[in-house]
């Protein structure tokens, strides 16, 4: 089973304004990046957040880590494909290699911490646990990545601009330009 998991639990406030929101050609960020894991092959998808329907999270204000580890008490182990909600042009060409190494702990694409395909299984969350524990930067997907032994892949022949993600106004305008 492939469970995809929306990392939507952020306060937007660089944005001003709740980037899982924010539309292109008609649809949310949101929309889109769940129709990216249903076509990149998911099976469920699950969103962390506040919103309806979302994950709670239990670490409020502590990013990435802290949407995932709050997800691991209500989600099954399995191969988890790992995406933040403000990446516009995120689809199968970014998500199918992640899935193409299911034989690692995870993978994700070089000098890019997210999105990434995580095996949930004890020692993930193990780490994570341990993760929660530590204080700011400590608790980084950086950590995590290091901590369950993660690939990055080689970004050779993707184009990187697929990996965008917008955090700020001038970002999301550039990234639509």
């Amino acid at each position: 089973m492939i469970l995809g998991l929306v990392l939507a639990g952020g306060r937007s406030s660089r944005m001003g304004e709740d980037k899982a929101m924010l539309r292109i050609d008609g649809r949310t960020l949101l929309e889109r990046t769940l129709r990216a894991l249903w076509d990149a092959g998911a099976d469920r998808v699950a969103i962390s957040g506040t919103r309806a329907g979302g994950i709670v999270d239990r670490w409020p204000d502590s990013g990435p880590v802290g949407g995932i580890a709050s997800a691991m008490h209500g989600l099954p182990d399995g191969e988890w494909l790992v995406v933040p909600v403000d990446m516009p042009r995120l689809g199968t060409a970014v998500l199918a290699p992640l899935l193409a190494e299911r034989g690692r702990a995870a993978t994700h694409w070089r000098d890019h911490p997210l999105p990434m395909r995580l095996t949930m299984d004890a020692t993930a969350r193990a780490a994570l646990e341990e993760l929660m524990a530590r204080p700011g930067r400590a608790c980084s997907i950086a950590a995590l990545q290091a901590a369950v032994g993660a690939m990055a892949l080689p970004l050779d022949g993707l184009d990187t601009r697929l990996l965008v993600n917008c955090n700020t106004p001038d970002e999301w305008r550039e990234a639509n330009a």
